[in-house]
C-alpha cells in the first residue's frame, strides 16, 4: 500500500524567488487549454500579474506538495486601497489532485497567515461549479468586475475573516 505525504508550506513575496518555477509549472499545467486559445491567459500575461501582485505587498502563497512534487497553490495579497481586504488571485491544483480536499486544505492553511478583516475573490462566471465551491467555504456574492479590458467577467465573492 502507498501512503502519499501531503505537506503545505507558507511563503511571502520576499522567497518567491524560491517558488517561482514551481508556480510557472502549476499554471502551465492547469491553464494549458486557455494558455492556447486565450492571450489574457498566456504564460508572458500571468508573470506579469504575479509581479504586481507580489509588488502590491502583503503577497503571500501556500504550495501544497503530494510526496514532494507541487499538486498546486494558491496565493494572493493585501488590497492596495483597503488594508483590510485580502485579494485572493489564484487557487489551483493540477488535475489529478481535485475533489481530494487539497484545495481547502491550501486555502485555510493561507488564510491562517492573514490579519486582513476579509477575502476577496474573483471566479469566471463560465465556471458556475467552482462558485459553488467557494460559496461552500463561506464566500458571498458581492457584485461582478472586468479587471482587464481583455480579461473574461469575473464574479466578486467575498469572505469574512475576523
Amino acid at each position: 500500500m502507498t501512503v502519499d505525504l501531503l505537506t503545505t508550506s507558507y511563503y511571502t513575496g520576499e522567497r518567491l524567488t524560491e517558488i517561482r518555477g514551481t508556480i510557472l509549472d502549476v499554471y502551465a499545467d492547469v491553464y494549458a487549454d486557455d494558455i492556447a486559445t486565450n492571450p489574457f491567459f498566456s504564460m508572458q500575461r500571468f508573470e506579469e500579474r504575479l509581479d504586481s501582485h507580489v509588488a502590491a505587498g502583503g503577497w503571500g502563497c501556500v504550495i501544497a506538495s503530494v510526496d514532494r512534487e507541487a499538486a498546486g497553490f494558491t496565493y494572493g495579497f493585501t488590497a492596495r486601497d483597503d488594508d483590510t481586504t485580502f485579494k485572493l488571485c489564484e487557487n489551483m491544483l493540477r488535475p489529478e489532485w481535485r475533489k481530494r480536499g487539497v484545495s481547502p486544505l491550501m486555502h485555510d492553511e493561507l488564510m491562517s497567515h492573514r490579519q486582513e478583516k476579509r477575502a476577496e475573490l474573483l471566479v469566471r462566471r463560465e465556471r458556475p461549479r467552482l462558485r459553488a465551491l467557494y460559496e461552500g467555504w463561506g464566500y458571498e456574492h458581492a457584485g461582478e468586475k472586468l479587471p482587464f479590458p481583455d480579461s473574461p467577467l469575473y464574479d466578486v465573492m467575498v469572505l469574512t475573516l475576523r
